[in-house]
């Protein structure tokens, strides 16, 4: 162990014994919702270690505790974990979905656990050196038009092949995909209709080999911050025109939801507008990742889905929020947003699915604050 690993560990281990010596005293109080739950567990067979830690934890500690403690090794989850993770389920409202966007990925998320894909990024395909955005290119700027529709049909069955790979890894769990933006393909501008509509093909003819593989697929198509509920509309009767012209008849019949991504700069109005008509808001916090975003900036753009939301709520109280691009430490954030669902990446799946559980158990026990 190196030094600062050494440090950080035992950073941690001070801070949990103070928590778990204030547990004691309120587990002796007869106040501690996690010493119950321990002692449900002590009941029913035994406690581990590893139980007593993280249920002992802070819950701004758990992403640490669970690192330190090596219960996710190489994509294996210890037994005391595996057992957590179930109790966490079993007592959480809030869902945990997976920001995997390949197959492989998507299907170990969902065997450790999480409860469907909450985004797939349309253009995330393009951006990435392939033979599909060799083919892409190729199709943007032939200057024949015989060349121009060889490529577009062989990207259609390139993309078709890929979504194919993530709706069946999805099964018939929620798998959301976002509706590429014309801002987002650098030196094609002007096609944007032309690259949506050979994504809506492919999904379309994707969500077609699953019927007939069996699958019954539960796609979620997001539209990237539409201006207000005129441009949502006239996307979704794009989206429906297309589904028809693809399946025929059975277009009618395909079961997907239609809703709104939101990221930065999000306009409240433009909010509670669209929010009138789509199935579900999403929305992104994935951008306050990135290093050069200040203190300042992650706090606007959570002020600003905040009053985005406030908006929402006034218009369709009961309107599925979705909060895409957190760990652990974003969830009293999405709680007091009241979203139901989260999206985080595959390595926060396990700390987030317990923290939503403990925040749940504290809420209901003691006074919640902020």
């Amino acid at each position: 162990m190196t030094e600062r690993q050494w440090d950080s560990s035992r950073e941690l281990g001070e801070r949990l014994y103070g928590v778990g010596e204030r547990a004691g005293n309120r587990a002796r109080a007869g106040a501690s919702p996690e010493t119950d739950v321990l002692n449900s567990f002590r009941a029913a067979g035994g406690i581990t270690h590893e139980e007593v830690l993280l249920m002992l934890a802070a819950p701004e500690d758990i992403e640490e505790a669970l690192r330190v403690t090596g219960a996710v090794h190489a994509g294996e989850v210890s037994p005391s974990l595996t057992r957590l993770l179930g109790w966490s389920d079993l007592n959480r409202h809030l869902k945990v979905l997976s920001c995997a966007a390949c197959a492989e990925q998507i299907r170990e998320d969902l065997r450790l656990g999480a409860q469907g894909v909450g985004l797939v990024r349309g253009e995330a395909a393009l951006e990435t050196a392939g033979v599909l955005r060799e083919v892409f290119s190729a199709w943007l700027t032939a200057r024949e038009e015989s060349r121009a529709e060889f490529y577009r049909r062989r990207f259609i069955w390139l993309w078709t092949a890929y979504w194919v790979s993530v709706l069946q890894a999805a099964g018939d769990a929620p798998c959301a995909i976002s509706l590429v933006q014309e801002c987002y393909m650098t030196g094609f501008r002007g096609k944007g209709r032309d690259v949506l509509d050979a994504q809506l093909e492919s999904i379309f003819r994707a969500v077609e080999q699953c019927w007939q593989a069996g699958i019954d697929c539960q796609p979620e198509l997001l539209i990237m911050e539409p201006d207000d509920a005129e441009v949502f509309r006239s996307v979704q009767d794009f989206v429906e025109e297309v589904a028809r012209q693809t399946l025929g008849e059975a277009g009618r019949s395909v079961r997907f939801r239609m809703g709104v991504l939101f990221g930065e700069g999000s306009d409240p109005e433009a909010a509670a507008d669209v929010a009138r008509i789509a199935d579900m808001i999403v929305l992104d916090l994935e951008a306050q990742r990135f290093s050069y975003w200040s203190e300042e900036e992650r706090k606007e753009l959570q002020a600003s889905f905040a009053a985005a939301i406030s908006r929402i709520r006034t218009i369709k109280p009961e309107l599925p929020i979705r909060v895409n691009g957190v760990d652990a430490s974003d969830l009293r954030y999405a709680y007091k947003l009241g979203a139901q669902e989260v999206s985080c990446a595959s390595r926060h799946l396990a700390a987030v699915r317990l923290t939503g559980a403990r925040l749940e158990l504290r809420r209901r026990s003691l006074p919640w604050t902020e």
